[in-house]
């Protein structure tokens, strides 16, 4: 016995237990599976709380010229069943066989109500038989695709019609079928425009992350490329290296390195990003400007691999900015900080300038220092006036 539901193309979640076999789920979304997760339980209500009532009726409306063999048989059967039918349905869900089993069950119930019901009951139209069959009903709609659970209830409308002696008199199980369905359809179409809605904001989140990363990506071998070749070749082209220099060299080296890099695969984020020392990183950094003295005062400092990146990166670039404009041969880089935090100073007495008059088209400070650290979840300021020299403060976090 499959415990998916064929009949809506999903398969219902066991509601307690060990699983059955599994199929994996059409287009249902998580609205309309828990729907159908719901009707299990209402289903085991309903065939277990009709049982144990309808039992109790039957014997009380029962009279003298009910046989107590028709009427304790079926009765035993009928709880049997649906003790069965809640334990099948807890552990595997809303099959469409158990359900057809059911509705087998209910109809030859009301196949044989004449010898089980008191005929001035079925004559009224008030016989206990009637809601029973009523329960089937609500089970093959919530089950079952629309056809199927018609022309279930079709069978169960027909059988009580027949046991009552006059198929007219199912008139009332056909109102009730009509109603159910008409229900369940409305909310099951509910459910999965809800469903529709929410895939449908959550693939635009994804797109919007997705081109977020992107253009987050391409900012960031912009700065690259302003901080390494860009920044070479116009310091070649101020005619900083009149004459073939070693010191060319290696920051040509630096900089084919990083072009390199940028050619490759990107890294796979993690979950878990290693802590990286700030220290020997900073060092490195200052140690390479080579027309430039860089007096470090540091402390212990650990911070996530990516951002620890980006910050020394930042650094290298006021480095570099301090060499190449601040008309000073001397700078300083001051840290403080600890486990996870930082604040970094780059200071230098040289020419300062007014950063208020920067043109738009100077990428260096806005790009490479401020927007490496806004994109990490960091914080970038630059405080200078012409004669006074310049400070650049970046911190992490913000």
């Amino acid at each position: 016995m499959e415990p998916a539901a064929d009949s809506i193309g999903v398969q219902i979640r066991p509601l307690a237990g060990r699983r059955g076999p599994e199929r994996r789920p059409g287009m249902a979304g998580p609205s309309d599976q828990a729907l159908h997760w719901l009707a299990g339980w209402y289903a085991i209500a309903l065939r277990l709380g009709g049982a144990a009532l309808f039992t109790v009726v039957a014997v009380l409306a029962a009279t003298r010229q009910t046989s107590g063999w028709w009427l304790g048989v079926p009765l035993a059967a009928l709880c049997l069943w649906s003790a069965f039918f809640a334990r099948r349905v807890r552990r595997y869900g809303l099959s469409p066989v158990v359900v057809l089993a059911d509705t087998a069950v209910i109809s030859a119930l009301a196949l044989a109500q004449q010898h089980l019901v008191p005929a001035e009951l079925i004559k009224d139209n008030t016989t206990w038989m009637l809601p029973l069959a009523c329960t089937s009903v609500y089970i093959l709609q919530i089950a079952l695709r629309p056809w199927l659970g018609l022309t279930g209830a079709a069978i169960v409308v027909i059988a009580y019609g027949i046991g009552a002696g006059d198929p007219a008199d199912g008139w009332l199980l056909l109102i009730e079928t009509a109603v159910a369905a008409g229900l369940v359809a409305v909310i099951r179409g509910g459910a999965r425009q809800a469903d529709a809605v929410v895939a449908a904001g959550l693939q635009t989140e994804r797109q919007i992350r997705a081109e977020e990363a992107r253009r987050a990506d391409e900012r960031e071998q912009h700065r690259q490329l302003h901080d390494t070749v860009l920044s070479t070749l116009t310091m070649v082209a101020a005619g900083a290296f009149a004459e073939p220099s070693q010191a060319l060299a290696a920051q040509a080296a630096r900089d084919l390195r990083v072009l390199q890099g940028l050619a490759g695969p990107s890294a796979a984020p993690s979950g878990l990003m290693p802590l990286t020392d700030l220290g020997p990183q900073l060092e490195r950094a200052a140690a390479s400007t080579d027309e430039l003295s860089v007096r470090l005062e540091l402390v212990p400092v650990t911070l996530p691999s990516p951002v620890a990146d980006q910050l020394v990166a930042c650094v290298g670039e006021a480095l570099r900015n301090v060499e190449r404009h601040a008309g000073t041969g001397q700078a300083e880089v001051t840290v403080t900080g600890g486990a996870g935090w930082t604040i970094v100073r780059i200071t230098d007495h040289g020419r300062g300038f007014d950063p208020s008059v920067t043109p738009p088209s100077r990428r260096g400070i806005r790009e490479s220092i401020t927007g490496r650290m806004l994109a990490v979840g960091g914080w970038a300021a630059i405080a200078s006036q012409p004669g006074a020299g310049t400070t650049v403060t970046v911190s992490w976090p913000a």
